[in-house]
């Protein structure tokens, strides 16, 4: 289960620009459905029922009091199961409606809001203002390997269940007297210290899980083996730099995280790496990776030791097979809430909210996470 709060500076659609009407996120939400199968165009729905676009648009831009011009007016947010979960369940949207409704919930528990008083308000989901509608189909994308590679077209569909979630809420509650922002990196509204990205995703597995039954692998990030552990830990302060400060696309660092996992966070891979960095310090990353910089890191050899992993299973915790369990559900959670100012800091606490909470992780190495 990958759950996401989608950045409109960094998630590449104009679509999703929130400081303004919602108006051109839900043209752009409808026009990706299949409108045959709703002749009411009641396509998105709460749980208070089914709605047209106009209805949405209509309930989020007038739920706006309190606000100014600069400030963000929603937020756009993504469920994305993976495909054994959609298997588990057949696929089927009303669970799916079901399940998406219980994610509000938790999204609005998940707020740390405290009252003149000093006491903690706790907020339900009848105190936002959010629709949502379900996508069955991705599509490639003209910047995807497949269609570089001549394997896919552009527009093509992707194979196998690709169902997923949008959900469009307000930034003000339903009374409109208090701004909701669930962006942790937002220091404008200290928005860290109001709500978790890590907690709600976490949540959201766990309302999965016990839901429907499902039975996730139930591997604690808590008990980690130091060695791997160090290994994640020197891609993922690259990464942080590169992102940072010379501009490399989220979609490069998924993807390069996604070769890690696949090859075990090798020594030749973090070396290759860290030489790429030097690459884009020269000349800036804002286009990202070239041909000859992911071939590199395809290419790279794999460690001695990671060539015996089934013959070491007895051994001590191993991070980096746990980590290929839950590198997606980290990424939900943007990795850290620190801004990545002190990012292992950031892990260790999450480490110690995953032991608290008995952390269920879902495999998803598979997992697509497109938007």
């Amino acid at each position: 289960m990958y759950s996401k709060v989608i950045n409109p500076e960094k998630d590449g659609r104009i679509a999703f620009n929130n400081k303004g009407s919602s108006a051109r996120l839900g043209n752009y939400l409808e026009k990706e459905l299949d409108l045959d199968k709703t002749p009411d165009g009641k396509v998105f729905f709460n749980n208070e029922g089914s709605f047209t676009k106009g209805e949405m648009v209509r309930s989020i831009d007038t739920n706006v009091k309190g606000l100014t011009a600069e400030d963000d007016k929603f937020y756009s947010l993504v469920l994305s199961p993976s495909q054994a979960e959609l298997e588990h369940i057949n696929n089927n949207p009303e669970k799916l409606r079901e399940f998406t409704a219980d994610c509000m919930e938790n999204y609005a528990q998940n707020f740390t809001l405290i009252a003149k008083d000093g006491s903690l308000k706790q907020l339900s989901e009848k105190d936002l203002v959010w629709f949502a509608n379900i996508e069955y189909d991705r599509t490639y994308k003209g910047d995807a390997d497949e269609v570089k590679r001549g394997e896919k077209k552009q527009g093509e569909r992707k194979d196998g269940l690709q169902t997923h979630i949008h959900i469009t809420v307000s930034a003000r509650d339903k009374s409109m007297k208090v701004t909701l922002n669930p962006r942790t990196k937002d220091k404008k509204r200290n928005a860290a210290r109001r709500f978790s990205i890590v907690a709600w995703s976490e949540k959201n597995q766990q309302t999965f899980d016990s839901k429907f039954g499902y039975d996730s692998p139930k591997k604690s990030f808590a008990n980690r083996n130091k060695e791997a552990w160090n290994k994640v830990m020197s891609v993922e302060r690259m990464l942080t730099t590169f992102e940072k400060k010379y501009g490399l696309p989220d979609a490069d660092s998924i993807k390069i995280r996604s070769m890690a996992v696949a090859q075990d966070y090798c020594q030749d891979f973090r070396r290759n790496l860290k030489e790429i960095g030097n690459e884009l310090k020269k000349e800036g990353g804002r286009n990202g990776l070239n041909s000859n910089q992911w071939e590199r890191l395809s290419n790279a050899k794999p460690d001695e030791q990671s060539q015996n992993l089934e013959q070491n299973k007895n051994n001590s915790f191993d991070f980096v097979s746990s980590f290929k369990q839950g590198f997606h559900f980290f990424k939900g959670a943007e990795l850290a809430e620190s801004d990545g100012k002190d990012l292992q800091g950031a892990f260790r606490k999450a480490g110690l909210h995953f032991r608290k909470r008995l952390q269920n992780v879902q495999k998803s190495t598979t997992n697509d996470v497109s938007i």
